[in-house]
């Protein structure tokens, strides 16, 4: 089981490795400066590499995010039924009670 964890770890670093690798290639072959106008609003010049590595990062942050939405629902949803299900155990402990007291 470590070998499986450790070999995991290798891999996931050879990924961000090449990712980080990747990025910078990017950025190193799009060194045209641009200014783009978002909203009407120019936030800074800027290369196209850095832009385009910039939204990329966003774009996955946001995605991440609206993937944890339903997580959150979820969690609500099994606290709502785990108080449902001690209320039931108390009513059913309770008739217990009620019957081997009779």
């Amino acid at each position: 089981m470590s070998f499986l964890r450790w070999l995991m770890h290798v891999i996931l670093g050879f990924l961000a490795l090449l990712c980080v690798v990747l990025g910078i290639y990017i950025a190193v072959e799009n060194p045209q400066i641009i200014s783009p106008v978002i909203a009407g609003y120019s936030p800074f010049s800027g290369s196209v590499g850095v832009w385009l590595i910039g939204m990329l990062l966003l774009g996955v942050l946001l995605g991440f995010l609206a993937n944890l939405l339903p997580l959150f629902s979820q969690r609500r949803r099994l606290r709502g039924l785990n108080k449902q299900l001690k209320k039931l155990e108390r009513e059913l402990q309770a008739a217990h009670r009620k019957v081997s007291g009779d």
